[in-house]
């Protein structure tokens, strides 16, 4: 049986070591939260597209164990360009991994995602089999 645990969501490389084309559906913005009611006014906006990057990475790609804490967080990622992808349900975003607070933690989970995105099987997901 076959299962995708993250489905619709692609991750490819662009080229330069720290960039990434990272497809995720439409998330919400500052503006709609509010609107909502999700978020107020006064609140902190977190960006979903940099949370479903990382989760992405971390547990879909590089199968990162959950209790174990990450080495590339929220602030050591940030948005550089956004379009919009077909009938705009999702969005290909260009994702820069910054190098302010650089380590070979962070050094080695890079290192080990461009591996398996560079294997000529990697078709811009990984696929979970049952």
């Amino acid at each position: 049986m076959y299962l995708q645990r993250f489905p619709g969501l692609y991750l490819q490389n662009t080229g330069h070591s720290l960039c990434f084309s990272f497809v995720t559906y439409t998330p919400q913005s500052k503006e709609q939260m509010i609107a909502c009611g999700d978020l107020m006014e006064h609140e902190e906006y977190f960006n979903p597209v940099i949370f479903d990057f990382l989760l992405f990475v971390s547990e879909g790609i590089l199968g990162w164990p959950i209790a174990d804490l990450f080495p590339i967080g929220y602030d050591d990622v940030s948005i550089v360009a956004a379009r919009q992808r077909g009938s705009g349900v999702q969005h290909e975003y260009l994702i820069r991994i910054k190098q302010d607070h650089w380590n070979e933690s962070m050094d080695s989970a890079l290192t080990c995602l461009r591996t398996l995105m560079s294997d000529q099987s990697w078709r811009g997901r990984p696929i979970d089999n049952l």
